[in-house]
């Protein structure tokens, strides 16, 4: 019996590494996400992925406390889409969570890596263990500052996939996000 189950969780690690390493392999021509032709592929394999999730209460694992670099997103508003080119982060963007102090930051370099942009949110988890509202507190353009209501801006998170180095989540708007694990959260 030991040995069958032994085989079990053997074979579920390496379904689980084909299917991650399908996935960055799909996302890893997107740019992000900006080349929208792979956008139904990249659904189906984070849903396949997803169906076999490690951790399935992510808010009470110490797993999701880090700084994540964004890897893809079907977001054109994180993606900066709406700006002019100069005004669209690149290349790195990057999401710290702390579970412990229920906070997250957002962090984006435009005009080449000279500016960051920065948005700072309060975390609210539900019941389910894997999904937070958002309130976000203060957005940073630069070096200026603007606080804002939480109560006013306002969204939706839910982790449904994590692991050691990957993390799927999902916004209340209906975008995917697909994220590595970069290193300890900085909030």
């Amino acid at each position: 019996m030991l040995l069958i189950s032994a085989l079990v969780i053997l074979a579920h690690g390496s379904l689980i590494t084909v299917r991650k390493a399908s996935l960055i392999e799909a996302i890893s021509c997107t740019n992000q996400g900006r080349d929208r032709s792979q956008r139904a592929k990249v659904e189906v394999l984070a849903k396949k992925l997803e169906a076999i999730n490690p951790t399935r209460r992510p808010l009470a694992s110490d797993k999701l406390s880090a700084c994540w670099r964004l890897l893809y997103t079907t977001s054109d508003a994180i993606l900066g889409m709406p700006r002019p080119l100069p005004f669209q982060p690149r290349p790195r963007i990057l999401q710290h969570i702390s579970v412990e102090k229920l906070a997250a930051k957002n962090e984006e370099w435009v005009l080449g890596g000279i500016l960051k942009n920065s948005v700072v949110a309060q975390l609210t988890p539900r019941k389910d263990g894997r999904t937070v509202d958002v309130g976000f507190k203060q957005f940073r353009i630069g070096w200026v500052p603007v606080n804002v209501d939480p109560a006013k801006f306002r969204g939706v998170l839910e982790t449904t996939y994590l692991d050691d180095d990957l993390r799927i989540s999902r916004g209340d708007k209906g975008n995917l996000f697909v994220l590595a694990r970069e290193g300890p959260p900085v909030i």
